[in-house]
């Protein structure tokens, strides 16, 4: 009995060794699969360019005798493209990063007529050039422009230019600070001129102030397949009410099925006493070609 007892706990004692050493080689194998996919890259000289576009596309209709019971639109058209797009370049101790994100989105409901209504619109260049002091630490220049593609350009509109410090440890993450940033508030249209919106008077076309900022940028792989890009500004102007801060926070889920398609989740967020007081939140969804730039 003893001599089948022994080599059965001994095979036992085996096996549950073996078993662990194999879960403990399977979490280590996760762990390592996390870590290289969020894993940051360091800065290196030349171009380094990434970006996204995507041309998202939804439909949703029913007949009659849906409509009867359940009711609803008889037919929902949208249509949504969003370019997201970086092109850095590092040469020794200088830096210059560029930023260029746009969104236009359109619908067509069939209770609204045959016309489209715009869903979406919205431009944004942003360039940043600066000369290290220190180990991710730069002497920086902002110039930023935040527009859309409808009504007229600039109206509303805004342009930033200023000093401040860039802090910058790796590809995917930046923060910018200025304490004497520039900022041109501008109302072109014509329409809009005898009337005082956006912070700028009546009778005039923009609006100068002069106040600190700050920008936050973030780049990241979530899990295979899934990014995400942040763009937060904070501002606050020390000639027009210092009170106030105005926030323009994105936020771009892509997601990857395969090289033409994917699948996109986009959330911004703004809030501006100047325009409307109020927390303002804009949302989208949609699945469409989808194309790494």
């Amino acid at each position: 009995m003893r001599k089948i007892l022994i080599p059965a706990l001994i095979l036992l004692f085996s096996n549950n060794v073996i078993s662990q050493a194999s879960t403990d080689a399977a979490k280590n194998k996760t762990a390592e699969h996390i870590s290289t996919l969020t894993k940051t890259k360091e800065l290196k000289d030349g171009w380094a360019k990434s970006g996204s576009f995507n041309l998202n596309i939804t439909e949703a209709g029913r007949n009659n005798a849906w409509g009867v019971v359940k009711g609803g639109e008889e037919q929902a058209i949208g249509i949504k493209a969003l370019v997201d797009y970086d092109f850095d370049h590092k040469k020794s101790k200088t830096n210059w990063l560029n930023n260029v994100r746009m969104r236009y989105g359109l619908s067509k409901l069939s209770s609204a007529g045959n016309g489209f209504v715009k869903t979406d619109d919205n431009i944004n260049i942003t360039s940043i050039v600066g000369t290290e002091v220190k180990k991710s630490l730069s002497l920086s220049a902002l110039f930023s422009l935040n527009s859309q593609f409808d009504k007229y350009f600039l109206s509303p509109g805004e342009i930033r230019l200023g000093p401040g410090l860039l802090y910058k440890p790796n590809t995917n993450f930046s923060v910018m600070f200025s304490p004497v940033m520039a900022s041109l508030t501008t109302k072109f249209a014509k329409e809009d001129k005898d009337t005082s919106l956006y912070g700028v008077d009546s009778g005039k076309t923009s609006r100068l102030g002069l106040g600190s900022f700050v920008q936050f940028k973030a780049d990241y792989t979530i899990a295979k397949g899934i990014t995400y890009k942040g763009f937060a500004t904070f501002y606050s102007d020390y000639l027009n009410r210092p009170d106030i801060v105005i926030v323009d926070w994105t936020n771009l889920f892509n997601f990857t099925v395969n090289k033409y398609i994917g699948a996109t989740i986009s959330i911004n967020i703004r809030y501006n006493d100047w325009e409307v007081g109020e927390l303002q939140l804009q949302h989208g969804m949609g699945i469409g070609f989808s194309y790494k730039l």
